[in-house]
């Protein structure tokens, strides 16, 4: 399951976090009153946060944009619900240093109480990530080597995936087992519409012949998986460093921005606010250059036409 955290200081955060994630494979949230039924959460893919805080990758400094958007998530008028982190949490191989450097930004979260989801992206380690937060390994997780949860609120509900096949390698994959596991949960939450979140990009043409699968791997069954379920309305995932939104039949396609650096100039980096409503689903970008032309521009996701 992804890493669920509550309140804590640093040193508890570090060295015993099992307090807020032991056993857990499920979060609700309510609506507060006087919200007028809204649910907003700050979604953050590919941090790549490396130990050394002085690192520049591609002219970006990525733990200054992470402890930026800490910033501007801590000063926003209305509190998120909770933070999610859609993989690459660390920078290229998921070393305990990493990790620490990581917990060490995002600590202004933990200590003003926001609940934080991880999920594992392709950069990330699950072994040197428990090492590292003692208390995160799940005592029975719900897909064996798998971090997979569900996050229920009263307008919808999120579906949190790992994609991670292999550390610094491109290539994901959601797997049969994950994949079996996945339909049960969504028939039981079938009441509500259903959000799915993991890392990894769709990939629906097989790469070239000697060529690595740069997104997910079985794609052609995942995609067949959601589609089966009319409740689902939209795959959210990263990996690609690219802002955009596209439709796959019924399915909508909301691919995150990354928080550090960009792959090509025309992309921003930055973060996202979904807000759940009655009708829908509304993602909002942040992005850091004020003057972007994306800069506050909002994909709509609408239950009654996705």
């Amino acid at each position: 399951m992804p890493i669920h955290l509550g309140p804590m200081n640093r040193r508890q955060f570090l060295v015993r976090t099992s307090a807020a994630v032991a056993g857990l494979s499920c979060m609700r949230f309510g609506v507060a009153a006087g919200s007028d039924q809204e649910l907003t959460f700050a979604f953050l893919s590919d941090t790549h946060v490396a130990a050394n805080s002085d690192l520049i990758a591609r002219d970006v400094n990525m733990t200054a944009n992470l402890h930026r958007s800490v910033s501007e998530i801590l000063a926003l008028k209305d509190r998120p619900a909770g933070v999610l982190f859609n993989g690459d949490c660390v920078y290229l191989k998921g070393l305990p240093e990493d990790y620490a450097q990581f917990a060490k930004c995002i600590q202004p979260l933990v200590d003003a109480g926001y609940p934080l989801h991880m999920t594992m992206g392709n950069h990330d380690a699950r072994e040197p990530f428990y090492d590292a937060i003692s208390g995160s390994r799940p005592k029975a997780p719900l897909v064996e080597s798998r971090h997979v949860s569900v996050i229920e609120t009263p307008l919808a509900n999120l579906f949190l995936l790992d994609t991670l096949t292999k550390t610094n390698v491109v290539t994901g994959e959601v797997g049969e087992e994950q994949l079996n596991w996945l339909a049960k949960p969504l028939d039981a939450h079938s009441d509500k519409p259903a959000i799915v979140m993991a890392h990894h990009t769709p990939q629906f043409t097989p790469p070239e012949e000697g060529k690595v699968w740069g997104g997910i791997k079985d794609t052609a069954a995942f995609i067949e998986l959601l589609a089966s379920k009319p409740q689902v309305k939209a795959y959210v995932f990263g990996h690609s460093h690219v802002w955009s939104q596209k439709q796959h039949g019924s399915l909508q396609l909301i691919n995150l921005p990354a928080n550090a650096y960009v792959f090509s100039p025309k992309q921003p980096n930055g973060w996202v606010l979904a807000t759940l409503r009655p009708n829908g689903i509304h993602f909002q970008l942040r992005a850091f250059d004020r003057n972007h032309p994306s800069h506050l521009e909002t994909f709509k996701v609408d239950w009654s036409a996705a």
